[in-house]
């Protein structure tokens, strides 16, 4: 096998340029966290599995989703960032309003 044959472009030419976004695809919405949001996420107890629900539900905090796995992922490893991943996404769809995820088809 040539190496050469893996690569789609000389070598110093520059890369295709992207097509166009269209306004009907979707695209990832800009998160802007604060400085305050940054140090609550560093908060260890925010991460545990079962202590870090309670602990939002008794002091009324709430961190970013990404933040919250990607502290799963600091304090637990992959394990840790798969299972924040899936906590995330189950308090997304458990408080998104009724009519959000039905089908309007």
């Amino acid at each position: 096998m040539v190496l050469s044959a893996l690569f789609t472009r000389a070598p110093g030419e520059p890369p295709l340029p992207r097509p166009p976004v269209a306004s009907d695809t979707m695209e990832p919405p800009e998160i802007e966290i604060s400085f305050q949001e940054f140090l609550a996420a560093l908060n260890p107890l925010h991460h545990l599995p079962i202590i870090g629900t309670i602990y939002r539900e008794v002091t009324g905090e709430t961190i970013p989703p990404v933040m919250r796995v990607l502290g799963g992922g600091l304090f637990g490893g992959p394990a840790g960032m798969l299972s924040a991943a899936v906590m995330a996404a189950v308090d997304e769809f458990r408080n998104a309003p009724p009519d959000t995820w039905r089908d309007t088809a």
